[in-house]
């Protein structure tokens, strides 16, 4: 039994615990009172929606102990981590423009809009915030984002720029039940195994008000989007990518078994965008996201060299890259096509 399993025994008896001060770090070299007081000062109105009994006692130690075991990939090099990569390639956050608005827009009665701040979502794959990046840059109509990761890396990142946000497991949430309007998982969620999916899917209906709805978003097994992770991402990442996919039935199955209803499975649009002052600053800088966002160190032993075996790799997998100019600009687009479920928590 892992400790995710141990905790829902201890948190039936968790209100005999006092809250733990995880001196070997809950967050990097914060601890929990650390988090809390950050929480205090630029997001207070996330304390609330804490379980108490959630974070209690050994359980609760046992569990940051956990995460830090099994979060070393998107860690820092340090660890062996891409963390400082994959951040480097999320600050231009317009990169995800048109899947991340897509996105925010499922969690509408139509799909058609993006919600206000009186909505809050929890984006449960956060990394350092990118989600919030993008809003805030963009002066976006936004609803109010939650950042939650299982890397120490990612969430102190976050706090850094004092997004709200938690640091947590998909798979066992530290807030109550029925107190958001949306869940997300997006962008990793591949890298949950079939268990973790199965009862990430419960935590976000649990976590759910009624009439919450959870977005699940991946890109399907044998795709072209899936097969590039299988022939680019993992042989050449610095980490690998040992991740299987998900299918169409699987989607329906799990937001359905979860309890979700009103489920919706669909092909969504969700290209990499970069932009230059010439086409070819514009194609290196698609190259050089891709680079960076998957920490491809093993393409090959030059950068120049990795770009044009990149270029080669993008060609051949996902139909090349499709430069165009609008203005004074140049746009590159690398198409990608994601495969998204959503469900209502009607009860």
């Amino acid at each position: 039994m892992t400790c995710f399993a141990q905790m829902e025994a201890h948190n039936t008896i968790g209100s005999q615990y006092q809250h733990a001060d995880i001196e070997d770090g809950y967050i990097g070299d914060l601890t929990y009172a650390d988090y809390r007081r950050a929480a205090e000062e630029h997001f207070s109105f996330m304390l609330p929606l804490i379980d108490p009994s959630r974070v209690a006692g050994t359980a609760f130690r046992d569990y940051v102990n956990e995460m830090n075991e099994i979060s070393w990939e998107f860690e820092d090099q340090d660890e062996g981590g891409r963390g400082v990569a994959y951040n480097l390639a999320q600050r231009n956050s317009r990169n995800r423009i048109v899947g991340t608005l897509s996105l925010l827009r499922c969690f509408s009665k139509n799909l058609d809009e993006v919600p206000g701040s009186d909505k809050i979502i929890l984006d449960a794959l956060a990394g350092d915030g990118t989600i919030t990046r993008l809003l805030q840059t963009e002066k976006l109509r936004a609803p109010t984002i939650i950042s939650s990761d299982l890397s120490s890396f990612m969430v102190k990142a976050c706090i850094a720029q004092k997004y709200p946000c938690i640091r947590q497991s998909a798979t066992y949430s530290l807030l109550r039940d029925s107190v958001l309007d949306g869940v997300l998982i997006a962008y990793g969620s591949h890298h949950l195994d079939n268990a973790a999916r199965k009862q990430a899917s419960l935590e976000a209906y649990r976590t759910l008000k009624v009439g919450g709805r959870f977005v699940l978003h991946d890109f399907e097994t044998g795709a072209a989007t899936a097969n590039w992770f299988d022939k680019v991402v993992h042989p050449f990442s610095r980490t690998g990518h040992p991740h299987r996919h998900f299918t169409r039935d699987e989607m329906q199955t799990l937001l359905q078994d979860a309890g979700l209803k009103n489920i919706q499975v669909f092909d969504m649009a969700d290209p990499f965008i970069l932009e230059g002052t010439t086409p070819d600053e514009a194609r290196v800088n698609a190259l050089m996201h891709v680079y960076r966002m998957y920490d491809l160190v093993r393409v090959a032993p030059t950068l120049t060299e990795a770009l044009h075996k990149l270029e080669t790799c993008v060609n051949d997998v996902l139909g090349g890259i499709h430069i165009e100019q609008t203005g004074s600009t140049w746009t590159a687009t690398i198409e990608r096509q994601a495969l998204v479920a959503v469900g209502t928590k009607v009860v």
